[in-house]
């Protein structure tokens, strides 16, 4: 009985709220390097372009995830299509998609690992690059959001508590003079355990995942999704 009415209640949670798809990027350029890129982590600028588009003439607003956060903590009805781009690492390759984005006034979400702004790779790849500190704090457009990736990208699930706390107020004291920072916190690997989310709130942080999941009203997590070739 308890199965049943779990279900008839997601059933109308659904019916009443339509979910805010918020969508994980990394690399969005015209050439594929695969010196320098992984593969499932890329699409192309055309590809990638034209998704945006079909989305928008299917009746999908692009908002902020800032945007988004309140929908989801303040919506008792929601029948309007949202969406939300959200890019992960802050690769150099950034800078082609950037423009057209700001273009088309789409507000996108980065989230950046603070110990790559000198530009270099943590996969110590010559040919993978980043942006760079002084880039990162030139990109001060309205459309733009800043949040933590953490301080390096690692599995921060298997980092103990204190690690992943003093990694991430690192991260956090450097990209909060940003004037775009935001205080979101997307897991690295979408890997994550309960305790670190206990942390991300004790620094007013909100806990982002990517494992396929949509949003509905869940007030403390923000589900992400790939956004498929």
């Amino acid at each position: 009985m308890n199965k049943l009415l779990s279900k008839i209640h997601r059933k109308w949670i659904k019916i009443r709220l339509q979910p805010i798809r918020v969508f994980c990027l990394h690399h969005v350029t015209m050439m594929y390097d695969e010196s320098s890129m992984n593969y499932k982590d890329w699409m192309a600028k055309d590809v990638f372009q034209k998704k945006v588009i079909d989305l928008r003439k299917s009746g999908v607003e692009f908002i902020s995830l800032t945007e988004a956060y309140r929908h989801i903590c303040v919506d008792r009805i929601r029948t309007k299509k949202y969406a939300v781009l959200t890019f992960d690492d802050g690769y150099s390759s950034l800078k082609e998609i950037l423009p057209w984005l700001e273009e088309q006034h789409i507000p996108v979400t980065l989230f950046i690992n603070s110990k790559y702004l000198d530009g270099k790779s943590f996969r110590n790849n010559s040919n993978e690059r980043y942006i760079t500190k002084d880039e990162l704090f030139e990109l001060d457009h309205s459309l733009i959001e800043i949040g933590s990736h953490w301080w390096e990208h690692v599995n921060t699930d298997k980092l103990s508590d204190e690690e992943f706390e003093k990694g991430e107020r690192i991260n956090i004291n450097l990209l909060s003079n940003h004037s775009r920072f935001v205080p979101f916190h997307a897991y690295t690997y979408g890997h994550y355990r309960h305790s670190l989310n206990n942390i991300l709130a004790d620094l007013n942080m909100v806990p982002v995942y990517i494992d396929g999941m949509r949003n509905y009203n869940e007030r403390y997590c923000v589900h992400r999704e790939l956004l498929r070739i």
